[in-house]
């Protein structure tokens, strides 16, 4: 069954699906990776490509449509993104859905630990859930659509990675 992990930035979502799948021996598609590379192509950083994104709905519909394709075609396969989880429940995609949550400060420390652009966070957020819900209804901060939701503010990637295994291996989706 596929698995998808959700969270905003510097909620660990990235670290927790990186170990996952070396735990589980599975491969792993992350949309932040394809966004970043869609932001190259169109010479401009991911704020960039956010703004640009307002204005040109064909940007965000060409990701999710790789997205949803992928997790059609590979169903064993660890996919992360933010939106993924709401596209396999819309799309009735079997899959497990994970989001990690994490409040803004801690996200924030975790990104400039990580000597990673937290200037503009809330910036990138907000424009985010404004694209979301115009486009596809979908308020991020509703998680009703997933199986496990992980408060990640005082939990290590290790910890939250032994969560999902356990949760995964007692409803039979892995053997542990």
């Amino acid at each position: 069954m596929l698995i998808t992990i959700g969270g905003l930035p510097g909620s660990g979502s990235s670290t927790v699906g990186s170990l996952l799948s070396e735990k589980i021996d599975r491969r792993r598609i992350d949309a932040g990776n394809l966004w970043d590379k869609m932001a190259r192509d169109y010479n401009t950083d991911v704020l960039g490509l956010n703004k640009l994104a307002e204005n040109d709905d064909s940007i965000d519909h060409d990701l999710d449509k790789r997205m949803v394709a992928t997790a059609k075609e590979q169903p064993d396969i660890i996919l992360e993104g933010r939106l993924i989880g709401y596209f396999c429940q819309k799309e009735a995609i079997p899959a497990f859905k994970i989001w990690i949550t994490a409040d803004q400060t801690i996200r924030i420390n975790r990104l400039k630990q990580d000597g990673r652009e937290t200037e503009r966070v809330k910036e990138r957020e907000a424009s985010e859930r404004k694209r979301y819900l115009s486009l596809y209804n979908i308020d991020i901060d509703d998680h009703s659509v997933y199986d496990l939701v992980v408060n990640a503010n005082k939990q290590t990637p290790d910890k939250i990675v032994g969560l999902i295994l356990d949760k995964l291996s007692d409803l039979k989706i892995i053997s542990k």
